[in-house]
């Protein structure tokens, strides 16, 4: 008699369980797990010449755009300019910067805007790169 009564709410949890492992896993929470975690990590970490600054570069250009006043420089990895590289546009304000991550390894070229350029801004980057890099 107990298991009549007890057998339409195993039932009901057995429903939910199937429910839920049905349901697909929450992006944040597989960002978050292992294998995925480092997959993840990977995918958002700039190379340590990029984020330290400790680079092969040069000196600056200035030029101006929309009324606004800008350095325009060059880095690139150590003993490696021709793999990877980065433009970089500071406004001379100090309210934003700008770049043009490429890298080029056993593959096309990838390359990736940095601290989100407007159309015109991406245009100045891709101008840059095409000038340090006239054989592309």
């Amino acid at each position: 008699m107990h298991i009549t009564r007890l057998l339409p709410a195993m039932l009901a949890c057995a429903a939910l369980q199937t429910a839920s492992a049905a349901s697909p896993p929450i992006t944040a929470d597989l960002a978050k797990t292992q294998g995925f975690r480092q997959a993840y990590q990977a995918m958002v970490t700039l190379p340590s010449w990029v984020t330290t600054a400790h680079a092969t570069s040069g000196p600056v250009s200035d030029f101006t755009l929309g009324g606004k006043s800008y350095f325009l420089g060059y880095m690139c990895r150590p003993h490696d300019c021709a793999a990877e590289q980065l433009e970089v546009v500071f406004a001379k304000d100090h309210s934003a910067a700008w770049g043009l991550l490429s890298i080029k390894q056993d593959g096309p070229l990838k390359q990736d805007f940095l601290g989100a350029p407007d159309a015109e801004m991406q245009k100045v980057l891709l101008k840059a790169y095409k000038a340090n890099n006239p054989a592309d």
